[in-house]
């Protein structure tokens, strides 16, 4: 008789045998609390930041309606982080929900090498739009390049799925555009990679754009090398605009010389700061490989889709590392070996139309013990390399145990190695296999295959490649409207500036001046309007195209001017109107699903279910991925009593959108309505912790319902909420007065009125008219004036100013709406005598918030204001102005400016800047108050002291910097100079003016070229002398004769352009100074003089002046 025990273990290895032997193979999610050093980032800013015509990432710095979040905190403490993770027997990674979503990192747990870049410390700088931005893991850029959001809390939910594996979801409704994006973090029984299946969703009636890349950085070191596919020749730059080739250049790429031949997809070869796109990819995979840990990471992606990959770092030569090491503290240097998809390039935006969805997969393994790898894929990697004495390299890894794989190696026809193994992620295959005879490498084929299903799991053959001579044409920067001969040309470039975020109308107004009723200049204009919320303008708009499409009875093919004029009718609640326009735009299939969901919101609106239910199929019979559709079909169905036919819709979405708050919100109201509340309760409970008490959250949901006249699940909605959002009251007091509550609305009215303006910043169109029914109410509500400017000011900016004006006389102490109108007349009217005294109000009302020194010393000296003003402004402020480096910075300019370099060496003593990637001052303003100081000291004769402080303004200077004036080392070694000069030091003091005429200038003539032509007078060479200075002259002249093109900025990255007369005093500065290095003593005071009329703050221009 068998034993219990055994008939136990028989059950356990029959258990193992069905399983497939996966017993151990399990996934493990968990959620923890995890303790990081941690450089805090200070409380956002409570001023509102509008749009200021900078750039960001190659497009539209467009801040509002974030809050900027740019002051970090110099000390670090240990702080408490959720962390959300997943393994299984392979790899092990942690996701931080609170740091953007991050994939913070990912390890193979067979050796413990991070194949994410793993930073031991949480050390932001200012990289990303509003600022704070921490390095490693795998940050998801969505819709723009390291999205606003990046250090914010995401959504997050965890499932279970049937097949073992186990998901973290992530997500966001991104404010500036209404879109949602999600990515599904998964990992697998028995799997070594984990994969991200993304989705981006246009909740939205408009077209759309949006830039996708996930910004994967790994680990690297002098033994690190960057892996595109074979087949990859040419690697370009942001915007197309320059290229070399790859891996071996042979150009001087970003100012890096290559012409001797380098190979620039190791790490070491690259000195500085650069970004390589690999141009025309054709193959799924991609990756780095650490050669002395003889380990990597691969990416595989549809390359059809995940079209885009590259390669960032920041150098490694000194400048960079001295900048990676702001970012980090034990964790070393990373590079960012970036995918992009419907990308190839940053900044490169593609359309996503009305209420579209798209959804792609990515996966991610390490690999190890194979040298690197020429080719992958799901399954396996595998790598084929020449060796010495006839031999060849072969090296197969795998993402999963094959108890069976065969692999053979063959030279043309004939089998040369062939071997069968078991092989696993744990355990790859590596050869050293000699050729016999002579061979040709092209000829040698691999392949590795599955002996129990036959399936090659991956194989490789060598390919001849030709060095192709001849690089890729660059992107051309378009032409001024006037130069563009056809409004064809004119219309597809404003479309194409639109669709990467930069200025178009004027484009668009051109073809409408040559041909005032062009269907797609008026349509693309009225579309602008319309989103802007000017409904009026932009109905005007649609009518012209409308009216041309149409002409003599046309049914038009294209109803992309009609579908518009529907949602502008709709937005006016004209809707026996939009009704009409919305059914004629259904004729055409682009249109067909998003105007029949528009029609069925309408419907709802009236009460009309019936109706709704049937427009509402008719939108997803042809866009079945439209979620806001699923959520309204299932709301109609609800009204209409069918509780069951409700839960049926949902049932689909619930899994794969865990993260859409409408679907959950139905699922909870058709649980509680159909009278199962133990149930509805369970469901409540499960959405409130998905949407985390987060406000926008609850409006965005609230506001959906109010979209469709459903009022009291928006008031349901809105009474959940736990915080103190003064919007939140102005929607409840709205929903109460549609429901003919006039006191319960009066009451909500008066209570938002009476909450702080805080970090508030409303941006939905549909708050326009709940905040004008607050004012029905309450003519004197300087509050909801006030948050109407907000929301349009980046739209109608004219109207906007019109309604802070009435904040400021309703509510006269709302110091913010002040500051506000300072931004107005000083952005949009450029008038600057008039926005001073509006900040200078703010200040005298709340002087406690630093940033708006900042802008006010900004305006000063576009204002040219004198210095003893300026200087007045900072007086008894400074503990409010070290908590900004921008305000600081402005301080120490100004004292400087003012004669006071001692004060300012003074107050920077132990300062510690944050780094801000692109558009920082600070090693500028350090130098010229060192500098400045030093001077003082040399006039004095005290030359010892005069050459402290010209060494201490050796500033390292840092990548990705902005070095606006030029290389300030020719600067600061030509004063080193003087000092060793004036102490009779003769050598030291050649070695320095050498130094500065080695140094690198600009391409064209700049400020720092003078102290380089000076330095090359020192060390008596004129003729290289009376070059520099000659070509300042005629600089200096082209730019104020205008002859200088405009570049307008298109291939920016970074910044906001001078203005006009900053410009010009600048252009003066390089010609009076040409004339002064030429001894033309007259022209060069002349100069100088006009320079600093211009711009009392152009220091170098004063300081040269004083001396003639």
């Amino acid at each position: 008789m068998k034993t219990t025990f055994q008939k136990e273990i028989k059950l356990i290895i029959l258990f193992i045998l069905l399983t497939g032997g996966n017993l151990f193979a399990q996934v493990k999610m968990y959620e923890e609390s995890w303790i990081l050093p941690t450089y805090k980032v200070e409380p956002a800013e409570k001023a509102p930041m509008f749009y200021t015509g900078e750039s960001f990432q190659g497009a539209r710095k467009v801040i509002y309606p974030y809050a900027l979040n740019d002051v970090i905190s110099n000390e670090k403490e240990e702080q408490a982080w959720k962390a959300l993770l997943l393994e299984n027997e392979y790899i092990k990674l942690c996701i931080t929900p609170e740091i953007g979503g991050k994939l913070y990192y990912a390890t193979d747990k067979s050796n413990d090498y991070n194949f994410i870049y793993k930073n031991n410390e949480v050390k932001p700088s200012n990289i990303g739009m509003t600022g704070a931005w921490v390095s490693g893991g795998i940050e998801w850029c969505v819709l723009h390049h390291h999205r606003a959001s990046t250090m914010l809390p995401m959504d997050y939910s965890l499932a279970e799925n049937e097949d073992g594996s186990k998901t973290i979801f992530i997500g966001e409704t991104e404010p500036r555009h209404r879109m949602r994006w999600t990515v599904g973090v998964t990992v697998h029984p028995g799997k070594s990679y984990f994969e991200a299946e993304l989705s981006i969703y246009n909740p939205t009636p408009y077209t759309n754009t949006f830039l996708y890349w996930a910004n994967v950085a790994t680990h690297t070191n002098e033994n690190y090398q960057t892996i595109f596919p074979p087949s990859v020749d040419f690697a370009t730059f942001h915007a197309k605009n320059e290229f070399t080739h790859w891996p071996i250049s042979t150009e001087v790429y970003r100012n890096q010389d290559f012409t001797e031949g380098v190979d620039i997809s190791w790490w070491k070869n690259v000195k500085q700061s650069a970004s390589f796109f690999a141009h025309d990819l054709k193959e799924d995979f991609m990756g780095g490989y650490d050669h002395g840990t003889n380990s990597g990471t691969v990416h595989i992606g549809d390359h059809n889709i995940v079209k885009g990959a590259k390669l960032w770092e920041w150098g490694s030569g000194p400048r960079g590392q001295a900048t990676e090491g702001r970012l980090t503290e034990t964790s070393g240097p990373y590079v960012e070996i970036m995918v992009g998809a419907f990308s190839d390039n940053q900044p490169d935006y593609t359309w996503i139309r009305p209420y579209e969805v798209k959804t792609w997969k990515q996966y991610w393994y390490p690999v190890k013990d194979i040298e690197g790898f020429k080719n992958a894929n799901l399954d396996a990697a595998v790598n084929l390399e020449q060796r010495k004495d006839n031999k060849v390299f072969l090296g197969y890894h795998s993402t999963q145990k094959v108890d069976k794989a065969h692999i053979i190696l063959k030279n043309g026809k004939n089998i040369i190695f062939q071997k069968d193994l078991q092989i696993s992620p744990e355990k790859a295959f590596t050869k050293l296999i000699e050729v016999e005879g002579s061979y040709n490498f092209t000829e040698l084929y691999t392949e590795m295959i599955d002996t129990e299903t036959n399936e090659v799991l991956i194989s490789f053959q060598p390919v001849e490649k030709k060095r192709a001579e001849k690089l890729p044409e660059v992107v051309d920067r378009p032409p001024l409207t006037e130069d563009i001969p056809t409004v064809e040309e004119l219309y597809l470039t404003g479309s194409r500036m639109e669709q990467f975020y930069k200025p178009s109308m004027n484009y668009y107004e051109e073809a409408l001046k040559r041909d005032p009723t062009n269907i797609r200049s008026n349509t693309a204009v009225g579309n602008q309007f319309l989103k802007n919320g000017d409904f009026k303008k932009a109905r005007s708009y649609f009518t012209t195209a409308a009216k041309r499409i149409t002409h003599d009875y046309t049914r038009p093919s294209n109803c992309e001017a009609l579908y518009l004029q529907g949602l502008t009718l709709k937005a006016l609640e004209l809707y026996d109107e939009a009704i009409d326009t919305l059914y004629r735009a259904t004729w055409d299939y682009a249109y067909h699903s998003a105007a029949y969901f528009e029609l069925a919101q309408i419907s709802c609106i009236k009460g009309d279910f019936e109706k709704a239910l049937h427009q509402i199929n008719e939108s997803l019979s042809t866009n079945m991925k439209n979620t806001r559709a699923i959520g309204l079909k299932s709301s109609i169905q609800r009204k209409l009593g069918d509780f069951e036919g409700a839960a049926q819709t949902l049932v689909n979405i619930l899994k794969t959108d865990p993260l859409n708050f409408r679907i959950g919100n139905e699922v909870y109201l058709i649980a509680k309505e159909s009278g199962n509340v133990q149930e509805a309760e369970k469901k409540l409970v499960s959405l409130s912790k998905k949407m985390r008490d987060f406000d926008q959250n609850y409006l965005e949901l609230a506001v959906g319902y109010l979209n469709e006249g459903m009022l009291a699940e928006a008031e349901d909605i809105l009474l959940r909420y736990n915080g103190n959002n003064p919007i939140v009251n102005y929607y409840l007091g709205y929903i109460q007065d549609k429901s003919g509550n006039n006191e319960r609305a009066k009451k909500y009215f008066q209570i938002a009125q009476g909450i702080s303006e805080d970090y508030c910043f409303p941006f939905r169109l549909e708050t326009i008219k709940v905040l004008k029914k607050a004012l029905e109410y309450n003519k004197n509500d300087g509050k909801a004036n006030y948050y109407l400017g907000n929301i349009l000011y980046n739209k109608q900016p004219e109207v906007a100013i019109e309604y802070w004006e009435n904040a400021v006389k309703n509510e006269p102490d709302l110091a913010m709406a002040y500051r506000n109108l300072g931004w107005g007349y000083y952005r949009h009217y450029k008038n600057f005598e008039k926005a001073i005294p509006f900040y200078e109000t703010a200040i005298s009302l709340d002087n406690s918030n630093a940033i708006l020194f900042t802008e006010l010393d900004r305006l000063y000296e576009l204002n040219n204001s004198p210095i003893e003003t300026r200087l007045k402004t900072f007086e008894g402020n400074e503990l409010v102005v070290n908590k900004r480096d921008d305000a600081f910075v402005r301080q120490i300019s100004v004292l400087t400016l003012a004669g006071k370099p001692d004060k300012s060496v003074e107050y920077l003593k132990d300062k510690v800047f944050s780094y801000r990637e692109g558009n920082s001052r600070v090693r500028e303003v350090i130098i010229d108050a060192q500098l400045s100081l030093g001077r003082q000291y040399l006039a004095d004769k005290n030359y010892q002291k005069a050459l402290d402080h010209f060494l201490l303004a050796q500033v390292p200077d840092e990548e990705a910097g902005s070095a606006r004036s030029g290389n300030r080392d020719i600067q600061v070694n030509y004063f080193i100079g003087q000092a060793y000069e004036a102490l009779n030091k003769m050598r030291k003091a050649k070695d320095f003016y050498k130094l500065a005429t080695v140094a690198e200038a600009l391409n064209r003539p700049g400020i720092m070229s003078y102290y380089q032509g000076l330095s090359f007078l020192e060390l008596d060479n004129k003729t290289k002398a009376k070059e520099i200075f000659e070509a300042l002259i005629e600089n200096g002249d082209k730019i104020i004769n205008k002859n200088i093109e405009n570049e307008g900025d298109f291939f920016a990255i970074f910044g906001e352009r001078e203005d006009e007369n900053t410009r010009n005093s600048q252009a003066y500065t390089l010609r009076g100074l040409g004339n002064k290095g030429l001894g033309k003593t007259v022209q060069a005071k002349e100069d100088l003089k006009k320079a600093v009329e211009l711009s009392v703050s152009n220091l170098w221009a004063n300081t040269e002046l004083t001396e003639l």
